[in-house]
């Protein structure tokens, strides 16, 4: 098995033992690199073999963006009218 950074669609392959594997973008799997399917993604350049000195430790999170605080321009309120 050999380590490989996927960047094609989100996808799935059943290998010939039976073994389902997600292939999400910007993700590390280990497929076999003697797999007719992985030779077609590789040559499609969907997968870009990793090697261990240029591996990610972990993905860094997605975060998700900050609300302002105060006063939304979103929310009107009501003027109030002083006589």
């Amino acid at each position: 098995m050999k380590q490989y950074r996927y960047s094609g669609p989100a996808s799935g392959v059943t290998l010939s033992d039976g073994t389902e594997i997600l292939l999400w973008p910007g993700k590390d799997v280990s497929l076999p690199e003697n797999h007719d399917y992985v030779k077609v993604l590789v040559a499609l350049k969907h997968l870009m073999p990793v090697s261990e000195e240029t591996k990610p430790a972990s993905t860094p999170p997605v975060q998700s963006p900050k609300r302002r605080s105060g006063g939304d321009s979103d929310v009107k309120t009501e003027d109030s009218h002083d006589s």
